[in-house]
């Protein structure tokens, strides 16, 4: 978990450097392409690290409780 944790602070990190080098009046199409690069990757970095919290809760939820 924690190199999902390293990887979300990586495309934030990106994410924050490229927003704060655009400028409205000169925003290129290869800008676009890069911000929808960089949020993809953050959605999937983030559906994983949200699967691996849900699979390690529900290994603490006892067997017959989590049945019922």
């Amino acid at each position: 978990m924690s190199r999902t944790h390293a990887e979300i602070e990586h495309q934030v990190a990106g994410l924050r450097r490229l927003l704060a080098g655009l400028d409205s009046a000169t925003v290129q199409p290869e800008d676009v392409v890069e911000l929808r690069r960089l949020l993809y990757g953050l959605y999937a970095v983030l559906r994983l690290h949200n699967a691996q919290e849900e699979e390690g809760a529900f290994s603490l939820v006892p067997y017959d409780v989590a049945s019922s």
